[in-house]
C-alpha cells in the first residue's frame, strides 16, 4: 500500500509543469525580439531596422536609417513582491529616437 502511494506521489510530481529561468542564449534572443518589437513600433514604417548592438547590460540601441533609438530592458516584477522561478519577465522601453 505505501508503494502506491509512493508511485502516485511521485507520478503526481512529475505531472507538475516546472517553470525555470531560460539558458543565456534564449534570453538574449528574446530580449532581442522584444527590442525590435518596441523599435518598430517607435520609429514606425519610415525608419525599418537595420542593426541592433548591445552597449551593455540591458541596453540596446538599434539604427533605422538616419535614426538611433535606444532600447533598455526593464525588469517588470515588483520588488515587493516574492521571488518567482521562471523565464525573467521583462519589458522593452525605447526612448526617443535620435535622428539625423
Amino acid at each position: 500500500m505505501r508503494s502506491i502511494a509512493l508511485a502516485v506521489f511521485l507520478g503526481g510530481l512529475a505531472s507538475v509543469p516546472a517553470l525555470a529561468a531560460l539558458p543565456p542564449h534564449y534570453q538574449r534572443q528574446a530580449e532581442f525580439v522584444a527590442v525590435i518589437e518596441a523599435a518598430t513600433e517607435a520609429l514606425g514604417i519610415a525608419h525599418p531596422v537595420e542593426a541592433v548592438l548591445l552597449v551593455e547590460t540591458d541596453h540596446y540601441e538599434v539604427k533605422a536609417g538616419p535614426c538611433t533609438l535606444s532600447v533598455r530592458i526593464v525588469d517588470t516584477a515588483r520588488a515587493e513582491d516574492p521571488p518567482i522561478v521562471g523565464p525573467r519577465q521583462f519589458e522593452a522601453r525605447p526612448e526617443s529616437p535620435v535622428c539625423r
